[in-house]
């Protein structure tokens, strides 16, 4: 007789124990996913866009040196991107070729001394100039490299 009462007891403790804990465990979920609702929707991930090559001629003394080839990635905040009308790809490519173009001091057969960092900054500045946005999070320089009008003609 004493067993059974023992064994009662035991058995209610047990089931008293598991549903206060299935209890806390539920409560704790329903916080944790009302504190992500109270955030506010999830930001998109950011997104890395590979850009075609550009091939910028350099132009001195009244004739093409050679070519700068360059091959570039941007990094974009992906809900800024989506709310662009326009995707930046023209717009970074435009604003590299600009400045390899246009740069006099770019000394295309000496390319170790080329400030990458400057130029990218110089890209990514631009760009959110032009289309009024800072989307462009970073430029990198997947490939920069200068072939000269003499291997061209080979």
């Amino acid at each position: 007789m004493l067993m059974r009462l023992v064994t009662g007891l035991w058995v209610c403790v047990v089931a008293l124990s598991a549903s206060f804990a299935a209890t806390q465990w539920k409560m704790k979920e329903t916080a944790a996913q009302a504190a992500a609702a109270a955030a506010g929707p999830a930001r998109k991930p950011s997104e890395l866009r590979k850009l075609k090559p550009i091939t910028v001629p350099l132009v001195a003394r009244g004739a093409v040196q050679g070519y700068a080839v360059a091959q570039l990635s941007y990094l974009a905040e992906g809900d800024k991107l989506k709310a662009l009308d326009i995707s930046p790809d023209a717009f970074v490519m435009d604003e590299a070729f600009r400045l390899l173009y246009s740069d006099e001091k770019l000394d295309f057969k000496n390319l170790d001394r080329f400030d990458l960092v400057a130029f990218a900054k110089a890209v990514k500045v631009g760009v959110a100039g032009r289309i009024k946005s800072d989307v462009v999070e970073d430029v990198l320089i997947q490939e920069f490299n200068f072939i000269d009008a003499e291997d061209v003609r080979r």
